[in-house]
């Protein structure tokens, strides 16, 4: 006995085959629609948390520094200095 797996299609959610290898397309037979078999793209986590993280210490840095006492000296000397 075959087994078959059934995917909807994007268009009108019909039943149709799934693709067996990546870019393969299919014809659904209700409304004629071309699916097309596609990878999933992830971004790597590590990657992501760096990005936010490089982020926020841009917008934020600077703003977290001047809160603190001993950083808002620091910017009134550089201010001073000129720097």
């Amino acid at each position: 006995m075959i087994t078959t797996v059934n995917a909807p299609c994007h268009a009108c959610h019909y039943p149709i085959q799934e693709p067996a290898y990546d870019r393969q397309q299919i014809k659904c037979p209700y409304c004629g629609a071309i699916n097309e078999a596609i990878t999933q793209v992830t971004i790597p986590t590590p990657v992501f948390v760096g990005f936010i993280a490089f982020v926020a210490g841009v917008l934020f840095g600077p703003a977290l520094l001047a809160a603190t006492d001993v950083g808002q000296r620091y910017l009134e000397e550089r201010i001073r200095r000129g720097k």
